[in-house]
């Protein structure tokens, strides 16, 4: 994978984004950068989409860490070199 750092970086946001806002909102204050899904689909489906960016966000740090990319010598013939 060639942006396995960006796909990285990715998942960090969603998942620091979705629980920063959960953590915000359950102390009382509006979070900007998610308010408006409350404001557009309704707090029960807002809570429920913050969940799945935190879920997401953890899933794809796990695929982009689990993957074994490097173990192929490409410059060569493609094959695990040892």
């Amino acid at each position: 994978m060639k942006n396995k750092s960006l796909y990285t970086v990715l998942g960090f946001v969603l998942f620091m984004l979705g629980f920063i806002s959960i953590v915000v909102n359950m102390v009382g204050l509006p979070f900007m950068l998610t308010d408006w899904i409350y404001l557009i689909l309704g707090r029960t489906i807002g809570f429920f989409l913050k969940i799945v960016m935190i879920i997401a966000g953890i899933v794809i740090v796990v695929a982009n860490l689990n993957s074994n990319d490097d173990d192929f010598d490409e410059y060569f013939d493609g094959k695990i070199f040892d």
